[in-house]
């Protein structure tokens, strides 16, 4: 068997695939060597492109090395043909959750204006010292409860906060969510929110699904935080909604394009904190997508049930 590796995501980790009897690694660095050594490849460990899945004669498995695939579904030679996609969903919920947790505190005990104060050497009560707000007592809505969902649900327990959530397979809850609630009732769930932690997959239902009336319906002086995919808020109506007062602040680290053009009002507005797509980033994250590769590939050579296998109608 024959994989290809076309990243150097989890490069410190690859040798965990050395024990793997019958198994052929080649890497490679450029789109060259990627279409030379596809062809007879059984999996390739990364992102192909038409002129790969062509290439491919023999391809049985593309694994991604990230957890969303939506740039995946825009390539009808992967989504109409019979290679399986797996993805890697749940090696990154840890660290999304904790970067969702720090955007939170960013914004609510003021910390941008406190690292200000330091590069200016100013040392400042008046304002700033009745600025901060707590996050006990708030009830946290959490939009798509999968692996980071429930990840951002057991680290916000620890806040003595209530939590809803609501996704597209809805159902009984656990020790932190009695319930989750279908995605129809997502008004009801923002009217009740105070917190809106964003983890949902981006999908052509999830598309624009945060706009102006759902931001409406929050309560004044909510918050929004968002780890997931960009694209499913309409960035526009979240920066007017920030910019009128109705919202109290945003913790932004994806975004509908990327990198985030000069002219996005976010980069300007006080009482938004952004990141550049670093919530999914750790050396722990990168062992863990090597790790689910690794178990996969076992799983192919004993003709064993896939693990994290996308729906590619779907779209995760």
């Amino acid at each position: 068997m024959k994989l290809v590796i076309a990243t150097e995501e989890g490069d410190a980790y690859f040798g965990l695939l050395d024990g793997i009897p019958n198994l052929a690694v080649v890497r490679v660095s450029s789109q060259d060597e990627l279409l030379e050594e596809i062809a007879d490849a059984d999996i390739l460990y990364g992102r192909p492109d038409a002129r790969v899945l062509a290439a491919a004669k023999n391809l049985k498995l593309v694994q991604s090395q990230s957890a969303g695939v939506d740039f995946l579904m825009n390539l009808p030679e992967l989504v109409e043909c019979d290679v399986v996609l797996s993805n890697t969903r749940g090696a990154h919920a840890p660290s999304i959750a904790e970067h969702a947790f720090a955007l939170l505190l960013a914004l609510t005990r003021k910390v941008p204006s406190s690292l200000d104060y330091q590069r200016k050497r100013q040392w400042r009560w008046e304002g700033a010292y009745r600025e901060p707000r707590e996050i006990m007592g708030s009830t946290i809505g959490i939009l798509g409860y999968g692996q980071i969902g429930r990840a951002i649900a057991q680290r916000a327990s620890g806040f003595e906060v209530q939590m809803l959530a609501v996704d597209a397979n809805p159902g009984g809850g656990d020790r932190f969510i009695d319930t989750v609630w279908p995605i129809d009732r997502l008004p009801d769930m923002l009217q009740l929110t105070d917190i809106l932690m964003v983890a949902a997959p981006l999908t052509n239902e999830t598309h624009h699904m945060l706009g102006a009336k759902e931001f409406a319906t929050m309560p004044q002086g909510s918050m929004v935080i968002a780890v997931s995919r960009g694209g499913i808020i309409d960035e526009p109506a979240l920066a007017e909604a920030l910019a009128s007062g109705h919202l109290w602040g945003a913790g932004i680290d994806v975004n509908e394009i990327e990198p985030v053009p000069a002219d996005n009002a976010f980069w300007d507005m006080p009482n938004v904190v952004m990141s550049h797509h670093l919530a999914g980033s750790s050396w722990q994250k990168e062992r863990r997508c090597v790790e689910i590769l690794v178990e996969n590939v076992r799983r192919l050579q004993d003709g064993a049930e896939l693990v994290n296998v996308v729906d590619k109608q779907a779209g995760y």
